[in-house]
């Protein structure tokens, strides 16, 4: 028997041949001696994972909640991750999980843009989206191989599909559809959506009036559209993209970059005003556009269309609105949101699409020097309110930064904050709410 065994029976038997007083007082200490032993153990066990969890940090990188580059260069180095606020402190695990994950599937669907102004090819770009939502559709919540739901199917062979990580609408068959708004577009409304058509004869018609014939479809031929009067816009190579139709003025030109990948095509309007462009190329830029309104967008795809070889379509995006006068706006209402300043996903650097709303906000302030402003960056409800907060605030501190780097603005004009979802302006439970509530906003700070 071991030597501390022996000396632990020969304590019991004292115990119990003593005095019950003695007995109490030896129990007592034989309780205690126990209760240290156990807490040593512990100690001994706290100290060991402590060691362990020391050496799991020390072994992990830490990365801003706003710092995409960061967690991707970890997730490729097969890293392990400490996410922290703007503070510098570590979020709550479940949040970084969170985090990562999004980062995950953003850092797969983006490609780094480049910064606005750094590329001359952006100098004519005068786009500016309209900042109230009328329409917004991915096709994310849509069932791969189903119609659309919020599409109107008119003809052909469509569906929802996935692609290249994501999901959008596949067009296989000589098709049309209609897009329902809640309203008449205005005076002023913007279009875009991304196209990708592989085949030299494949075309898309897209008409924002009324059908000449509300009982017959609108179908388009060899880039011309059919039982419809008025202006229209086309994408095409062989039949070329541009306006076309009415009694006004029309343009079109060869543009081949939707043949080799999915492109942005964007279109703004101004009563009889029309451009538009594919990525960064403006080929139509018509001032007299016999357009019409009203509360339906009428599309055809025709050509080469087939299963081989169908026709993508994907982020349509319909908003009143556009470019307009930034200082009146700011003089009448006090504050201005702007869906012109875009950022690359999950991340405050700014995308080079935000060119026009930038020199415009800097025009404005160069010529009213008295004039004051706060940037706010804003955000819908979708994943932490933590990591919202402070991204808008990073994209904020941006535009600011942009500003006066590159605009030679003076500081003291200029303030910056982000709210998350703190201040939405419209309900998340819908595409174009949640669009409305991702913004800048500018307010006019009182002298």
């Amino acid at each position: 028997m071991k030597r501390h065994a022996i000396c632990w029976l020969i304590a019991m038997v004292l115990v119990a041949m003593s005095p019950t007083t003695a007995k109490a007082q030896l129990l007592d200490r034989l309780k205690d001696a126990t209760k240290r032993g156990v807490e040593r153990a512990i100690d001994r066990e706290t100290e060991k994972r402590a060691d362990e969890l020391t050496t799991d940090a020390i072994d992990a990188v830490i990365c801003a909640v706003t710092d995409l580059d960061c967690i991707e260069r970890a997730r490729q180095d097969g890293r392990d991750i400490v996410v922290t606020d703007e503070n510098g402190d570590a979020l709550p695990e479940q949040e970084q999980a969170e985090v990562v994950a999004d980062a995950d599937k953003r850092n797969a669907e983006r490609a780094e843009p480049a910064r606005p102004g750094e590329d001359s090819v952006w100098a004519n770009y005068d786009f500016v989206p309209g900042d109230r939502p009328l329409f917004i559709e991915d096709f994310d919540n849509e069932f791969v191989g189903d119609v659309p739901r919020r599409i109107g199917f008119v003809s052909g062979n469509m569906e929802t599909a996935e692609w290249q990580g994501g999901q959008l609408l596949r067009i296989t068959s000589d098709s049309g559809f209609t897009i329902d708004l809640p309203e008449t577009l205005p005076e002023r409304f913007t279009i875009e959506f991304d196209m990708y058509a592989p085949n030299y004869w494949d075309s898309l018609c897209l008409a924002t009036g009324t059908l000449d014939d509300p009982s017959e479809p609108f179908t388009c031929f060899h880039g011309r559209a059919k039982n419809y009067s008025s202006a229209y816009f086309t994408v095409s190579d062989n039949f070329q993209t541009g306006i076309r139709g009415g009694s006004g003025g029309v343009s079109h030109d060869r543009q081949a970059k939707t043949k080799s990948q999915l492109t942005p095509i964007r279109i703004m309007a101004d009563g009889s005003y029309a451009k538009m462009y594919l990525d960064e190329t403006r080929v139509v830029n018509v001032p007299n556009a016999s357009l019409e309104r009203s509360n339906q967008i009428h599309v055809y795809v025709i050509g080469e269309v087939s299963q081989e070889e169908p026709v993508y379509i994907d982020n349509v995006r319909i908003a009143s609105g556009g470019r307009e006068i930034l200082y009146d706006r700011l003089m009448a209402d006090g504050r201005f949101a702007t869906q012109g300043i875009l950022f690359a996903t999950g991340s405050a650097r700014i995308r080079p699409e935000s060119t026009p709303t930038l020199k415009e906000i800097a025009r404005t302030m160069k010529r009213y020097t008295d004039l004051r402003l706060r940037i706010e960056g804003h955000t819908d409800n979708t994943g932490s309110a933590t990591t919202n907060k402070t991204l808008s605030k990073a994209r904020a501190e941006a535009v600011r930064e942009y500003l006066m780097d590159a605009y030679d603005i003076p500081a003291n004009q200029l303030e910056a904050d982000g709210f998350g979802a703190e201040k939405p302006v419209a309900e998340n439970g819908t595409p174009e709410g949640r669009q409305q509530n991702r913004r800048v906003e500018l307010v006019r700070l009182n002298e």
